[in-house]
């Protein structure tokens, strides 16, 4: 194909070598060819030279405009760009007091005060299913809170109007006809008084000041969506391991979480182990932090401020009678368990005596009476300012680490089919011939039903048996 079929053989193409500077007639370099507009052209300008026909123009960039911009990038390249760190930001920045422990936010709308711990926390989730003060509430199992004195409400204990209960998770408020003010008042029995209605309060619209694990948002604001995103990001998990910490060392951080042995977990029970040794590997760690936590919940229970009754037994002992104020623990008092009772009082020198339960709350009285191991110089002629604690004992804690020593190095300790049985091997089931009772009952309690009898009949037939259920199901009167 031959070049005229593009035009006139005047507008030929020509390429030439540009080392030979003597053919190129014009002065590429001069002044007048200099670009220095760098815009976009519009959609107007593409179209005027398209419809001008192809054009092929070369431009080359002046030196002036190569130093312009390698300064530019130099400048560019001395520029520090730091994306900003959450954590560095949390522990490098002085937060106030009034800051949540959990994440950090201290927006003084927002947060409320633990009046038991004196920590703050904000009514923000987080990461969490309900918000971080309604989080800390229920782990550590407080109840009363404090508004911050540059919220909207200023500094305000949440407590009922009426009776002045400070348990916000029984606290609701009810809107006054006029639409003027709340009053706050407990679900019962306040919230349920007649005499409401002669107040112009109205009971139905009584409401509660936690609604979905948060504080109502007149009351407590919620932190925006942007500083929750700023703000540290704390899980559940971490947020149980601090509750933790806490109760060991009231001033533990979040940065404490960070030390090692913190997060180390315990094994993870098997449904089959290869011989005692592995079974006494793994229980015996859990027995462990079972009787840790048993010990700090009972040394956790001291009381102040106790009223004490004295007396004399038959035994000639002495004997204290007083009352304890009732809380939320797991903890419960049985016969024979060991308290320590304190004088602290200015009417008698300093003064504790050890001594064991011999009564506790029943239907004759709320009172918990004590008989001294030995009762020479107790401040009998004194009725106030004691002091109980409880005391640990490790006995039944020490008896389960022993069993599982003398299971994991004796294999004879125990018959053949517990032992196989509680490592979770198959064996033979074993079945007792034994002359069964027509009727099943105990002195002096009712009959059992049939699930019940059913457990006493496997209980007896086999050797090895594990009868579980919740409270009430009459598991003891299996025993017997």
């Amino acid at each position: 194909m031959s070049v005229d079929a593009y035009g006139p053989s005047s507008q030929t193409l020509t390429f030439l070598d540009t080392e030979d500077a003597d053919l190129i007639g014009a002065d590429t370099q001069g002044s007048e060819c200099d670009f220095t507009d760098f815009t976009i052209p519009s959609q107007t300008q593409t179209s005027q030279h398209d419809h001008a026909g192809p054009k092929v123009t070369g431009v080359q960039i002046n030196n002036s405009f190569e130093k312009k911009l390698a300064s530019t990038s130099n400048a560019l390249g001395e520029l520090q760009f730091e994306e900003e760190d959450e954590e560095g930001y949390f522990n490098a920045k002085e937060l106030p007091d009034y800051a949540c422990k959990y994440c950090g936010i201290h927006e003084p709308n927002c947060v409320v005060m633990c009046n038991l711990c004196k920590k703050w926390f904000c009514n923000g989730r987080g990461n969490t299913s309900g918000s971080h003060i309604i989080n800390h509430l229920v782990r550590a199992k407080h109840k009363e809170v404090t508004l911050h004195k540059d919220g909207p409400l200023g500094e305000t204990v949440l407590e009922c109007y009426s009776c002045g209960v400070r348990n916000v998770f029984v606290l609701g408020f009810i809107p006054a006809k006029a639409d003027s003010v709340v009053v706050l008042l407990c679900r019962q029995p306040c919230a349920a008084q007649n005499s409401l209605k002669d107040m112009n309060w109205d009971q139905d619209q009584w409401k509660p000041l936690i609604s979905d694990r948060c504080f109502l948002t007149w009351l407590v604001k919620i932190p925006s969506e942007q500083e929750q995103l700023r703000a540290r990001q704390i899980s559940a998990q971490q947020i149980n391991k601090l509750e933790e910490l806490w109760k060991e060392n009231i001033d533990a951080t979040f940065q404490d979480l960070e030390k090692p042995g913190v997060d180390e977990e315990p094994q993870q029970v098997l449904l089959r182990y290869e011989d005692g040794y592995q079974y006494q590997n793994i229980f015996g760690p859990l027995v462990k932090l079972e009787a840790d936590y048993d010990k700090r919940l009972k040394e956790s229970q001291t009381q102040e401020n106790i009223e004490v009754r004295w007396d004399t037994g038959l035994n000639k002992k002495t004997i204290a009678y007083f009352t304890l104020a009732k809380t939320d623990g797991d903890m419960k008092l049985m016969h024979g368990d060991e308290l320590k009772l304190r004088y602290v009082g200015e009417m008698h020198k300093s003064w504790s005596g050890v001594g064991h339960v011999i009564k506790v709350p029943d239907n004759y009285g709320e009172d918990i009476g004590i008989e001294l191991k030995n009762g020479s110089g107790a401040p009998v002629d004194c009725n106030s300012n004691f002091v109980v604690d409880f005391i640990w004992k490790s006995t039944s804690f020490d008896r389960m680490q022993l069993a599982l020593r003398k299971f994991a190095v004796d294999d004879s300790s125990v018959s053949a089919y517990i032992y196989h049985r509680l490592l979770g091997h198959e064996v033979e089931e074993v079945l007792f011939r034994c002359h069964l009772p027509k009727h099943f009952s105990a002195p002096n309690l009712p009959d059992l039903n049939r699930s019940q009898v059913y457990a006493v009949k496997h209980a007896l037939q086999r050797p090895l048996s594990l009868i579980q259920g919740p409270p009430g199901t009459g598991k003891s009167e299996e025993c017997f």
